[in-house]
């Protein structure tokens, strides 16, 4: 633990560095920049409320408020363990060149979409505040999902990494189970029009405890329940628990397939 505790500090730099390139890679030659991420959700907002908000108007009195927040949160985990998945082969020319912390460009591809993510939020307000969702206190602790689910997600990747890097048909297979997941995710839906019986399936959507924590904080006022937390946190410790553990079982082998 101390050794790895050692690395990562001794190389902080480097990862500062390489998060910095990612960012600026990903919006270069952009002419709004860093607006997209907060224009583009807006724009799918409107578009996803006028088509959806009449069919959920009486159980879901904010939707564009519950959209966004489920799709900001449900587009950074795929969009971040989907960039992570790729980090080693995107990576091939420094990894050959320098001897560096494969899992650091994990965590880069996994942060620079976690910051999009955080730009995302400044919008989200302005949508609750033009419908008119009570701003409580509450709002102050929204840091606690989006933190569970950024471990989460670096979990994610890391493990699909350890994989995808020898497995390139993996982000093929990752992109249509994501339809899946997409729809088995309260994003544009109330989860109460799923029949009682099949809400378990649901609940063991790591992801929807996320949204779920976020929309109790930001939108409903109030804290979370426990088993709600409890059940969160323990998807974010296995995860990363797992990617981690997969992927320093893999590395050793990561040079002679880049």
């Amino acid at each position: 633990m101390k050794k790895a505790i050692y690395e990562f500090m001794n190389y902080f730099p480097f990862l500062k560095e390489v998060i910095k390139r990612d960012f600026k890679k990903k919006y270069y030659k952009s002419v709004l920049g860093v607006a997209w991420s907060m224009l583009s959700p807006l724009l799918m907002m409107i578009v996803i409320t006028i088509v959806f908000s009449t069919l959920f108007k009486r159980d879901l009195p904010y939707y564009p408020a519950y959209w966004f927040s489920g799709n900001m949160l449900f587009g950074f985990v795929f969009e971040g363990s989907t960039a992570a998945m790729g980090s080693i082969t995107n990576n091939a020319s420094l990894i050959r060149k320098m001897k560096i912390p494969n899992y650091f460009f994990c965590i880069s591809s996994v942060t620079q979409h976690f910051i999009t993510m955080i730009f995302s939020i400044l919008p989200y307000i302005l949508v609750c505040m033009v419908i008119g969702v009570p701003m409580t206190v509450y709002m102050l602790l929204i840091p606690l999902p989006l933190i569970l689910a950024y471990f989460f997600t670096l979990g994610l990747g890391m493990l699909l990494c350890a994989y995808g890097t020898f497995l390139r048909d993996l982000s093929y297979l990752y992109h249509v189970l994501r339809r899946v997941w997409l729809y088995i995710t309260p994003i544009f839906y109330p989860i109460e029009i799923v029949p009682e019986q099949f809400r378990f399936l649901w609940d063991l959507n790591p992801v929807y405890a996320y949204i779920n924590i976020f929309r109790e904080l930001a939108m409903n006022g109030r804290l979370p329940s426990e088993k709600m937390l409890i059940v969160g946190t323990c998807y974010t410790i296995l995860m990363l628990a797992l990617g981690a553990v997969t992927f320093k079982e893999k590395e050793d082998r990561f040079f002679l397939y880049v």
